[in-house]
């Protein structure tokens, strides 16, 4: 389907959803006759300044680079976000009573049909105010209650200097969303360093699109403090792939300051490379690839030329950005026990309870957060700290990630 005819089509769709969805909130609020065309009025009325809202959003959102338009456009996403999904739940509510109602009339042609369809509309209400408390706590509180993951996590082979390390994984900071809280991300820095990590690892996506998008927080990010050094890779949105460029030397120089600012920041930033790190006559290596994803992602990465020169007798953790790198060019590779992305942000929107969690990141990625073993190689994807499109978390809380590294037992 062409780009041209796929957005009036989800309009189309969106207006069929809201006609269906006006229809059950009459006979939910049993409107009187003689109100409907008030009810109408004011129903159409937001729902057309709405869809108009999202129209304008797309249409300016590659042609900007003021954080402040971004926000507001995030804004108008998530607002919409909050009017249309509670009453698609709702439609799914409504549309189990229909059809409920509908066989029932086949055999008993007499039967309450308003009172069938009550059973399904009012718990569907019902849910659909609970989903719109969830997204508005989610877009109020939900995108900064960050949430420390620690994981020990045990590597066949790994000195016996490195037993104990603390590694702390960011990722996905996306700062363009925080350029009007930087005490957001001096909260981050605080809550990594108090985690004394021994290394730092910053797995990719540092701006949504713009190298400036960091000078608001460069003397932050430098108070970053890890004695084995902290490092960096680039995400897919690093290399400015959603903004309309004047010309590729433009985006191509922009990418170039996004490099220059990540090491400015105190980063040794890994471009299809490796670094050997060393602890009391023992060592290791961290070999860092640029994006690479499905298309349309960026495919940057070149995993054999950042792991030409290493030492084959030495364990190596990788980072890749993207977790579908490692189920297309890492799996199966027992040179690389351990692999850190991040990417998914778990989608934003999902449920973690104990050791359950599900969200529609399941439907993209094989593997979308936490550790994943397979067959002696591990990989652990970050939820990552800020956001894309929706303002908000809920149910995925943004993460920082403390891997105590283990040596394997005799």
């Amino acid at each position: 389907m062409g780009k041209k005819l796929a957005f009036p089509l989800i309009v189309l769709v969106i207006l069929g959803m809201e006609l269906y969805a006006s229809r059950g909130l009459r006979n939910l609020f049993h409107i009187h006759p003689g109100n409907v065309f008030t009810f109408n009025i004011i129903y159409w009325g937001l729902t057309l300044l709405m869809i108009a809202a999202l129209v304008r959003a797309g249409l300016t959102f590659r042609n900007q680079r003021d954080p402040e338009v971004f926000r507001r456009i995030t804004l108008v996403l998530g607002i919409f976000l909050m009017y249309f999904l509670p009453k698609l739940i709702f439609n799914l509510f409504q549309l189990a009573g229909d059809l409920s109602a509908g066989i029932v009339w086949l055999f008993h042609r007499e039967a309450g049909m308003d009172r069938i369809r009550s059973f399904f509309i009012i718990p569907g209400a019902v849910a659909g105010i609970l989903l719109l408390a969830g997204f508005g706590a989610g877009m109020i509180r939900g995108v900064t209650n960050i949430k420390i993951v620690r994981e020990e996590i045990v590597i066949p082979g790994l000195p016996a200097p490195f037993s104990g390390v603390r590694v702390v994984q960011i990722s996905d900071f996306h700062l363009a969303g925080f350029h009007h809280r930087p005490d957001h991300i001096k909260k981050v820095v605080g809550q990594v360093n108090g985690l004394r990590p021994g290394m730092i690892l910053f797995t990719g996506d540092m701006v949504h699109n713009f190298a400036e998008e960091m000078d608001p927080f460069m003397e932050i990010l430098r108070s970053l403090k890890a004695p084995l050094g902290k490092f960096a890779i680039l995400g897919n949105h690093d290399y400015g792939a959603y903004y309309r460029w004047n010309s590729e030397e433009e985006k191509a120089a922009n990418l170039a300051k996004v490099k220059s600012q990540i090491r400015e920041a105190g980063f040794d930033l890994l471009l299809d490379e490796h670094r050997t790190i060393t602890l009391d006559g023992a060592a290791i290596q961290l070999v860092g690839v640029e994006n690479w994803g499905k298309a349309p992602m960026p495919q940057e990465g070149d995993l054999e030329r950042a792991m030409a020169g290493t030492d084959p007798s030495a364990v190596k953790i990788l980072l890749s950005h993207d977790p579908h790198h490692w189920f297309m060019h890492v799996r199966g590779r027992k040179d690389i026990p351990l692999t850190l992305a991040g990417h998914t942000h778990g989608f934003q929107f999902g449920f973690e309870i104990g050791k359950f969690k599900w969200s529609p990141s399941a439907w993209m990625y094989e593997h979308w957060a936490g550790l994943l073993k397979e067959n002696g190689q591990q990989l652990y994807v970050n939820r990552g700290i800020g956001y894309t499109g929706f303002p908000g978390r809920v149910g995925i809380r943004p993460e920082i990630t403390l891997i105590t590294l283990v040596c394997e037992g005799p």
